[in-house]
């Protein structure tokens, strides 16, 4: 059975290999060696470092490794301390060493909780959750188990290797998930905790032995345990003495508690066989009324036919009535097809006006690429024109400067001549004044110049922050667009809810509704939607509430899930899109998990008017615990009220303005929520719900113009300073050509002064020559530029009167669309008139329906009553008689038997039915008292007598348990020179140790006279107890016993977590020792040792030391 039901749970997954921590064998046994050998650290500091020491020598004995049972690997991963930790075991003696703090119990623990241990066997934490690493969701236990031999587990499936996993949750519905695996193929064959414990029991595993494996709690109460009683009740929970106790007292109870059942049914039994025996006397002298009886019976059987004979002509009728109305209900159908049919075809015809209008519209992708051709010219031939503007620019300041500097060469000549005419020191004293108020001149442009770079860097800089303005604007001006559309069309959807109420909860729901009402449920009718059970008590919270409750207001309520089939497929057919919920329609007590009065909650802001609709969405919404607010201030103090949590009882909370507050992790937070479009869904006014739209409106509408305004304004203002830095420009342009020019007069002054000699006229005058023709020259090229440019210009305006040409042709299409849809909308206005048939058609329809369910619900009561009178005439007579009288005369019939019957009877006061059935319930009563009690004795002499074989048996185990772990306590006594026994009372439920030193043996040696008899010597040999032995000898001691019942007990795994915190270094040494021994004596088992010491026993083949380092912890674990 284990076999099959293991292989309907395999599945085929692969594990994912996992990291593994690094580890360090040691090649050589030598103490010296071994203390100088570095541990290898992790490369990443979020696992642990693990040291492995082993000797690959066969310095032990050799001997078969054991093939089952015995764990090969251990793996943690985000438990207690370890991030991720890997521990390699070897099959005999293992010992994990390191500092506190470095996980050793951890791996302990990882064990035992992998095997399917609870969390207070541990004595670790309370609950699982509790061994989750701090800051992560989940941890990972593995354990590798050896499957090998004849004996292994299921080896066709687990092979053999099985890997034991066990996940830890900390959040989601289970806490604790199982996955068995087989090593060789990775494949989970089982996910039940089922199996894991079939695997430990075959495998004789005892996860929740106390002795067996010693959490360092247990451990440290074992060796510090000095109460025989403790003792005691250690040797019998370590061997399981205790565990089959309590079993066969169970026993023993139920044994005494039966043994007293069967006295009370014996003392009884005579006077139930009496009983029976005066009943079947009675019935016999009354039996000459039998024939009388039986006739009748017979008239009976006829007169209960009779009366459904009667019920099945009364459904009849009903049915010719039902059938009347179904003919009327029919015409009036074929009426609403065609109604139905008239709007389908003015809705196909809309539909093709509107495809019309589209294909209308779709004429405009052509010519809107055959502008797009043009327009992209445009813009080509624009850019090439600015460009001709900038050259033409450019030719002008040219032909400027080379205009000024022809006149500039003729005053010089001019002055030239003068000056040849006239050399005096009046004409030279002018030069230098002229020179004087050039230089003054230039000094003062520069300084124009520098101011001017001055407002253009201040305009620059207004106008870089003007536009990063007028991007904001922008994006308000585009959100405001947005926010009125939502406008409009939330008031669109409430004008259309004013002529159908329904239609805020979706599509369809209407039709829904009256289809729910012709149909049969095997529950309760559907409740739906939920909103209209639901009103507002303060309008102000409507959209904030209807955003928390979005789509549950839509769903519907069912009972069942056969209803819940029926109605999606009338959603499906009506075209309703709402959900539906099976639920429960118990009424329970949501009080106690409500918050403080004094907080506003979603369930205290509704009147909800069904109580089913009000468990609904306390279930599924927690309405009950999430808060409302005014003043998001008020909001975050309330959500950390609770040392920085959320308050008792509150789940979220949430501002009349649409914001989510607070944060489960602590601190604050507030996030904005996207409220949903106002409705009427939770009964409010509609009127008064499209009044605050429109105001809504005009309110959007006004904050679009001012946005729309600021950013007109923003966009003059930024025009301005383009408009005010360009005159800057040119202004400095200016003041840069005047700085030229007086330099260049100031430069032929300075000249005119050093020479006299008339060679500088002909210099002059060559010069002028040669501007003159630069002259002539830029004045041809501007004559070519302008041509080209008017060119273009002929060029763009041909172009812009070819896009003219398009625009008017796409304006026309679009009043061709318009047009046509405007016709389409006038056809969908048509529907309205046939709607209204369909409107009174299904009135009159619902009328007849109502009349007809009427005569089906009398139709009903008929037939249950046909139902009833038939099932009532089955128990007078099984098969359908013929009836031959009326019922008057079968009841007129029946009347005569009766008066004879009750002639026969009067003597005996009771009729033969009631005789019979007396008598036959005391036959029956005899019978089956008397059988049981039958078997209930065999029963009972069966269960005492296993009970007391099993009792004995019990006490042979105890008393050979008794003496194995005296013989073994004795033997591990010696390993360290000690002599002593261990005292049981089996009746007082105690043991004590004794135990004689190796001192006391000295001592005694020196203090006793050789000459002593041997009476005197006997009664100086006095063991010690306990009690009165050193720390060290005392741990040793209880060492030597915990090895003796370990002797005792047939378990693969042993471990023992801080064995010789209380030990000295002698007593330790010889306690590894003897472990040591005591496990390469025994071939099945294997050890797990953990001591924060170092170690005095070196590695060899079957000694394996894992050394842990502390893993690093962070800030928040440290």
């Amino acid at each position: 059975m284990a076999k099959e039901r293991l292989k309907h749970s395999r599945e085929g997954v692969s594990e994912e290999p996992g990291k593994r921590s690094r580890v360090e064998r040691s090649q050589t046994p030598d103490s010296d060696q071994e203390n100088t050998m570095t541990q290898t650290q992790s490369r990443s500091h979020n696992k642990t470092s693990i040291t492995r020491l082993r000797n690959r020598g066969n310095n032990g004995s050799a001997s078969e490794e054991p093939s089952i049972g015995i764990v090969e690997r251990v793996e943690l991963t985000d438990f207690m301390c370890h991030e991720h930790a890997d521990v390699n075991l070897c099959h005999k003696v293992n010992f994990i060493t390191g500092q506190n703090g470095s996980g050793k119990s951890a791996i302990l623990t990882g064990l035992v909780i992998a095997l399917g241990g609870k969390a207070s066997a541990t004595n670790r934490a309370p609950n699982l959750k509790e061994f989750i690493r701090e800051g992560r969701s989940r941890a990972v236990v593995r354990v590798h188990l050896r499957n090998r031999g004849s004996e292994a587990y299921h080896p066709e499936l687990f092979g053999d290797m099985i890997i034991i996993e066990r996940q830890i949750n900390a959040t989601g519905g289970t806490v604790s998930q199982f996955k068995v695996r087989n090593a060789s193929t990775g494949e989970i064959v089982s996910r039940k905790k089922e199996d894991v414990v079939a695997i430990t029991d075959h495998m004789a595993i005892q996860v929740d032995n106390p002795i067996n494996i010693l959490s360092q709690d247990a451990a440290r109460e074992f060796l510090a345990s000095t109460s025989p009683d403790k003792m005691y009740h250690f040797f019998l929970k370590g061997t399981q003495l205790f565990q089959l106790r309590e079993d066969l007292e169970v026993v023993r109870q139920a044994i005494t508690r039966s043994e007293a059942s069967i006295s009370r049914k014996k003392e009884v039994l005579p006077e139930m066989k009496a009983e029976k025996k005066r009943w079947e006397d009675h019935y016999q002298d009354m039996s000459q009324a039998r024939d009388i009886s039986t006739r009748m019976e017979q008239l009976s059987c006829q007169m209960a036919w009779a009366m459904v004979k009667e019920a099945e002509s009364e459904v009849h009728t009903i049915d010719e009535g039902i059938d009347v109305f179904q003919k009327k209900m029919s015409k009036i159908d074929q009426k609403v097809d065609a109604e139905k049919a008239a709007i389908d075809a003015i809705n196909q015809e809309a539909e093709e006006l509107k495809e019309q209008a589209q294909g209308q519209l779709a004429q405009l992708e052509p010519l809107q690429d055959e502008r797009r051709g043009p327009m992209e010219q445009l813009d080509s031939i624009k850019a090439t024109l600015r460009l001709f503007k900038q050259t033409e620019n450019e030719i002008n300041a040219e032909a400027r400067n080379t205009r000024e500097r022809i006149e500039s060469l003729k005053r010089d000549i001019t002055v030239e001549r003068d000056r040849l005419v006239d050399k005096d020191s009046a004409g030279r004293e002018r030069l230098r004044e002229t020179i004087h108020d050039l230089e003054a001149e230039v000094t003062d442009q520069e300084a124009e110049i520098s101011n001017l770079q001055e407002q253009q860097k201040t305009l620059e800089d207004r106008s870089l922050e003007l536009r990063n303005s007028e991007k904001q604007l922008k994006v308000d001006v585009e959100k405001s667009r947005r926010q009125v559309e939502r406008v409009k069309t939330g008031l669109q959807e409430l004008t259309q809810q004013t002529s159908d109420q329904m239609s805020a909860f979706g599509r369809g729901v209407k039709d829904a509704l009256m289809a729910i009402k012709k149909t049969q449920w095997s529950g309760m009718e559907p409740i739906g939607p939920i909103g209209k059970f639901i009103k507002l008590r303060d309008p102000k919270w409507s959209q904030v509430i209807e955003t928390i409750l979005n789509k549950p207001l839509n769903s519907f309520l069912v009972e069942t899930h056969s209803d819940r089939t029926k109605l999606d497929a009338i959603f499906r057919r009506c075209g309703c899109q709402s959900q539906i919920v099976v639920c429960k329609t118990e009424l329970f007590d949501y009080s106690q998990g409500e918050p403080n009065e004094d907080y506003l909650t979603v369930l205290r802001a509704l009147h909800i008017s069904n109580e089913i609709v009000k468990r609904q969405l306390i279930n599924l919404n927690r309405i009950e615990q999430i808060i409302l607010v005014e003043q998001r201030s008020v909001g975050d103090k309330i959500m950390s009220s609770n040392n920085g949590g959320f308050p008792q009882n509150v789940s979220a909370c949430y501002s009349v303005d649409g914001y989510s507050l607070g944060a489960r992790g602590g601190g604050l937070s507030t996030q904005a929520i996207f409220l949903v479009r106002p409705s009427s869904r939770l009964g409010e006014d509609i009127s008064q719900a499209i009044a605050r739209e429109k105001q809504q409106l005009i309110e959007q509408n006004q904050k679009l113009k001012e946005a729309q305004k600021a950013l007109n304004s923003m966009m003059q203002e930024v025009e301005a300073l383009m408009g005010e830095h360009k005159r800057s420009s040119i202004a400095e342009r200016k003041c840069r050509e005047r700085i030229n020019r007086a330099n260049s007069e100031i430069q032929q002054a300075r000249e005119r002064l050093q020479s006299d000699e008339p060679a500088k006229i002909a210099a002059l005058e060559s010069e002028l020559d040669s501007f003159s023709e630069q002259l002539e020259s830029i004045q041809t090229q501007f004559r070519d530029h302008n041509a080209q440019q008017q060119a273009k210009e002929s060029e763009l305006r041909q172009i812009e009167s070819d896009i003219a040409l398009v625009d008017q042709k796409m304006a026309a299409i679009r009043d061709r669309a318009d047009k046509v849809r405007r016709a389409a909308d006038n056809k969908t206005s048509q529907c309205q008139t046939h709607s209204t048939n369909i409107d009174y058609w299904n009135t009159k329809r619902s009328t007849l329906e109502e009349k007809m369910s009427a005569l089906q619900a009398k139709k009903m009561d008929a037939e249950a009553r046909v139902s009833e009178v038939e099932s009532e005439a089955r128990v007078v007579c099984e098969e359908r008689v013929e009836v031959v009288h009326s019922p008057r005369k079968l009841d007129h019939l029946i009347s005569k038997c009766k008066a004879q019957l009750e002639e026969i009877e009067r003597s005996s006061n009771m009729s033969l039915a009631e005789v019979a059935e007396k008598a036959q319930k005391y036959i029956n009563v005899y019978v089956t008292a008397k059988e049981e009690l039958l078997s209930v004795t065999a029963l009972v002499s069966a269960l005492k007598t296993a009970h007391q074989q099993r009792l004995n048996k019990w006490t042979q185990f105890r008393d050979s348990m008794t003496v194995r772990t005296k013989l073994h306590f004795i033997k591990n006594l010696l390993q360290r020179g000690y002599t002593g026994k261990l005292e049981f009372d089996h009746t007082q439920c105690t043991l004590i140790p004794k135990v004689k030193t190796d001192q006391d043996v000295v001592s005694e040696s020196v203090g006793r006279n050789p000459t002593d008899s041997q009476a005197d010597k006997g009664s100086a040999y006095q063991r010690k107890d306990t009690r009165s032995l050193s720390g060290g000898e005392k741990s040793f001691t209880t060492i030597c016993l915990l090895l003796s019942l370990w002797e005792t007990m047939n378990c693969p795994v042993r471990a023992l977590d801080e064995f010789d915190v209380f030990m000295d270094a002698a007593n330790r040494k010889i306690a590894m020792s003897m472990m040591v021994a005591s496990a390469r004596t025994q071939r099945d088992t294997q050890f797990i040792l953990i001591t924060p010491q170092d170690m005095s026993v070196k590695p060899d083949a079957d000694i394996t030391i894992l050394r842990l380092q502390p893993p690093r912890r962070s800030a928040a674990t440290a």
